[in-house]
């Protein structure tokens, strides 16, 4: 008799965004653009608008040093929680390592962007607490919209880089 997978072990196939523990990852901006290719040719058959948020976060520096391994690990987990929670179950959010996360908003234009640039903004700056401590998380976001800002994937990730502003 097999046991059922831990729900970290199952890829979030759920419609609800913060069904599963784990985000898809890339460890490279060209990785992503393979990752979403499909989405971009869709788009262009059907004449359509992708916007990207790229989103990095940075714990404030605290009096007692860096963070541990695994607080860092918390912490990128809890915020990966909140942006799933955020957007909309057909969005993409994939984890690009360090402490980005790009979101890649499908059928959506620059004004749902902004939107839910805001709606981001709002969910992740602040503190969170991690192993008993509070940490201040400061929150940069960059957006680019398809096909205006890129071609692919990969030219979208590196022009919502390009517009990273500091928020929180």
């Amino acid at each position: 008799m097999s046991q059922a997978p831990l729900l970290a072990d199952v890829p979030s196939t759920s419609p609800r965004a913060g069904a599963s523990t784990r985000l898809p990852q890339a460890d490279s901006v060209a990785a992503f653009g393979l990752r979403t290719s499909r989405h971009f040719a869709q788009c262009r058959r059907e004449s359509g608008q992708l916007a990207l948020v790229w989103v990095e976060v940075q714990a404030q520096a605290r009096a007692d040093g860096e963070l541990a391994s695994a607080e860092h690990d918390a912490l990128i987990q809890t915020v990966s929680l909140r942006l799933r929670n955020r957007v909309r179950g057909s969005d993409e959010v994939v984890y690009m390592a360090g402490n980005s996360f790009a979101v890649l908003l499908l059928a959506a234009g620059p004004a749902e962007a902004r939107l839910v640039e805001h709606r981001l903004l709002q969910a992740l700056r602040g503190a969170y607490c991690v192993d008993s401590r509070l940490i201040q998380l400061g929150v940069q976001l960059g957006t680019a919209v398809f096909p205006q800002a890129g071609r692919n994937g990969a030219e979208l990730a590196e022009a919502a880089r390009a517009n990273l502003a500091m928020r929180g």
